[in-house]
């Protein structure tokens, strides 16, 4: 997750009173290390905040780490079934729907889900780079592209951010850049090849776009098919 995409989902977390979202399911979550050690504004900006005003948190992902509270893949029908007995209220779903084969089918187990009146808050890059995990499709939706894939959900805000640059996120220590190149190479190798180091390249200096978005499911689905403006970045 990218640190301006963090304080926007951070912010809008921070609209809803806690008791209107807790508990909240945070989807692919990773492990606690990357959250807090790896990429620590997920923490500081997401779910730090919402411990402070007592939400409840349960971070779910298909791999098992510390910090993982649920492993599971949200199309396998059993498991979904698992989740309806904890009523949650807003859902996470950051950075995923470019990972999975069929986007459209886990947006619709993910309204499932949810309650009347529950939130969805999703994210999804616009312009970033070939990054497996263990896959990417390459799924570069606009904000119109993700309401489409919540017929059951009213948008409330669709934004494009401007994220920065590569060079934003390149660690400028050489014997940290040394150890984090290694980790990459050696997990690109596990899934592999060298296309998503190679891809990263040209983003050095181009500009990173991400697609944020907020829904709330709602008894009607929506029919006009007229969405709310869109703000650019």
């Amino acid at each position: 997750m990218l640190e301006v995409e963090a304080q926007w989902v951070g912010e809008a977390l921070q609209r809803f009173d806690a008791d209107k979202l807790s508990p909240v399911l945070n989807m692919g979550s990773a492990t606690l290390e990357f959250r807090q050690q790896v990429q620590p504004w997920i923490d500081r900006c997401i779910f730090a905040p919402l411990r402070a005003r007592g939400v409840e948190v349960h971070h779910l992902d298909m791999q098992a780490g510390n910090g993982i509270d649920l492993r599971g893949d949200l199309n396998d029908e059993r498991f979904l079934s698992s989740l309806f007995g904890h009523r949650y209220r807003c859902v996470l779903c950051c950075n995923l729907l470019e990972h999975v084969t069929e986007p459209s089918a886990v947006c619709a187990n993910i309204e499932r889900l949810l309650p009347d009146m529950g939130y969805v808050i999703v994210t999804v890059p616009r312009r970033f780079p070939y990054h497996p995990d263990p896959i990417d499709t390459m799924f570069r939706p606009s904000p119109n592209d993700l309401f489409r894939l919540f017929p059951n959900c009213h948008p409330l805000e669709g934004v494009t951010l401007d994220a920065g640059t590569g060079w934003d996120y390149v660690e400028h220590d050489p014997w940290k850049l040394f150890l984090k190149l290694k980790r990459r190479l050696s997990g690109l190798r596990q899934h592999g090849g060298m296309k998503g180091t190679t891809s990263f390249l040209p983003y050095l200096f181009r500009r990173f776009r991400q697609t944020c978005a907020v829904l709330e499911k709602r008894p009607t689905p929506l029919i006009s098919g007229k969405f709310p403006g869109q703000s650019e970045a």
